[in-house]
Formats: structure tokens, C-alpha cells, sequence
């Protein structure tokens, strides 16, 4: 349940790992959701192909998206439809196939393709650096939305998972055209921004949720984030029932039932309250 919110730290400690064993040599790739399977070695003077990203589940439509400084990034995609969710995941080692068991879900009730992407340092999304700033947000968010509008999205919200809902909402106010942005438990993100400065220049139509008593996420501090944000609509989401629990486990049981905030967030998906 949840992350364990070794925020930037962490990340920076992923990161360093990643590099190392580029540079050296050392060992094969990390997975999420799925095997990578590293390609043979190249002959001189050919290129290192790319290994096969990972695949979260059965009907996954696995691909790579240009990530910062030349990097690459692994995504999946399942559904279909002129709407499309891009999906930003919680910190931890599940990545973005954490949110398969409620993309799945929604694609079979909605007619929406749901973008799922790993972020530099997951699976086998390796950046050799990031930048810093709106610009890295920017860096690892944007190709997702890019990659959505050239496949037929006309309407593209972002959807984010503890951390990963800090990241959507400062993604949501730096790149252009998103329809509405959906954050679950995320009182704080992993780019280092300031979240109340985000929340404040917040423009499109905004979801936020927590359960009471999540250790992770403060529900007073998320309400301080959403009464601070001039966003219209937006709506707040206290989901009692589900006491203590964390992130995308908000959506879905360990089943992949989904809960009462599944439907909500799809109506924000598709079309949000005015």
C-alpha cells in the first residue's frame, strides 16, 4: 500500500545507480510489471538497440517516448478514444504499472485510452541527467501528453498517485492544453517544486483526495493545497471508508475492484463537474 516517500533523496540515489551501470557495465536493467529483455551487442558502428519495455498487462500497447538529455522513456497504453488519462505513478518500485489494475478498469467502462509512463529512474526509463525546474516536469510529462494527442486524444488530463499527484499538478500548470488534473494523496512531489506556488497559478479543473489518517499524505496540508488554488471547478474528496490508506489503493482493492474514487476520477477524466 502506497510508497515509501524516499522523495528526492532516493531518486537521486536510483539515479546514481542507473548511471553507474551504464557507464560500467554493471549487471542488467531493472523491471516494472514485466521482464526487459536486453538486445544483443551491437557490431562496431551500429547503434545499441533499445531493449523491449516493459508490459504491464495482457491488451498493453508497450513503447518507448523521447525522456531528457536524448534519454528514453517506457510507457504503456491501454484503451482507446478521442479522451486520454496520462497516468504519473507514486514513488517506490512499482512505477508506473502500479496504476494498471485501475487503467484497465477504466478503459473497460469508459471509452478513454489511459497513458501510463516510468519516470527517469524506473523500469527502464534511464536518464543520464534531468532538468531542473518546470523544465524537468516538462522533460518527463510532456512527450506522454504529445504522444496521446498525435495518437487522436483531443481531451488529455493527468492523473497522479501520492508524489506523482504533486507532479500533475505542476505539470498541469506548465503544459499546455491539459483538459483537468486529478491528484490523489499528494501533499508534496519528487522534483523538488513548491507546492503551494503551483496550486496557486493552477488554472485547469482540479480533483484532490485523501483518506483520513494517511500517514503519508496530511489531509489538512492537501486541503491548504486545494483551498489555495484559484482552479474552477474543483472539488475535494475525503474518503472515509478507506481510513489510512494511501495512493493509487484509493482506486482499486488488492483485487482490483475499484473503490469510490474510482468513479470520480473518471468523471473528471471524461468530463468534469461545472
Amino acid at each position: 500500500m502506497g510508497d515509501a516517500r524516499g522523495p528526492i533523496a532516493l531518486r537521486r540515489l536510483l539515479l546514481t545507480v542507473v548511471a553507474c551501470s551504464l557507464l560500467a557495465g554493471c549487471g542488467g536493467s531493472a523491471t516494472s510489471g514485466g521482464s526487459v529483455t536486453s538486445s544483443a551487442s551491437p557490431t562496431p558502428g551500429e547503434a545499441t538497440p533499445l531493449p523491449r519495455p516493459s508490459s504491464c498487462g495482457p491488451g498493453a500497447d508497450a513503447f518507448w517516448l523521447p525522456g531528457p538529455s536524448g534519454s528514453r522513456l517506457e510507457a504503456n497504453s491501454v484503451g482507446s478514444g478521442q479522451i486520454a488519462a496520462v497516468f504519473l505513478h507514486e514513488v517506490g518500485g512499482t512505477g508506473m504499472c502500479g496504476f494498471w489494475p485501475y487503467a484497465t478498469w477504466l478503459v473497460a467502462h469508459y471509452p478513454v485510452r489511459a497513458v501510463l509512463v516510468n519516470r527517469c529512474g524506473y523500469g527502464a526509463s534511464r536518464c543520464p541527467s534531468i532538468p531542473l525546474g518546470d523544465a524537468g516536469i516538462v522533460a518527463e510529462t510532456g512527450p506522454a501528453v504529445d504522444w496521446a494527442r498525435a495518437h487522436g486524444a483531443s481531451r488529455i488530463s493527468l492523473v497522479g498517485a501520492s508524489f506523482g499527484g504533486g507532479d500533475a499538478l505542476e505539470a498541469a500548470g506548465v503544459i499546455p492544453g491539459i483538459a483537468a488534473v486529478v491528484d490523489v494523496s499528494g501533499d508534496g512531489n519528487d522534483t523538488g517544486a513548491d507546492d503551494p506556488t503551483d496550486v496557486r497559478r493552477l488554472q485547469v479543473p482540479a480533483l484532490f483526495a485523501v483518506a483520513p489518517g494517511d500517514r503519508y499524505c496530511r489531509l489538512d496540508r492537501l486541503q491548504s493545497l486545494y483551498d489555495a488554488t484559484p482552479a474552477q471547478p474543483k472539488q475535494f474528496v475525503v474518503i472515509d471508508e478507506l481510513s489510512g490508506i494511501h495512493g493509487w489503493d484509493l482506486l482499486t482493492d488488492l483485487n482490483g475492484k475499484p473503490e469510490r474514487l474510482a468513479a470520480v476520477v473518471a468523471s473528471w477524466v471524461m468530463q468534469p463537474a461545472r
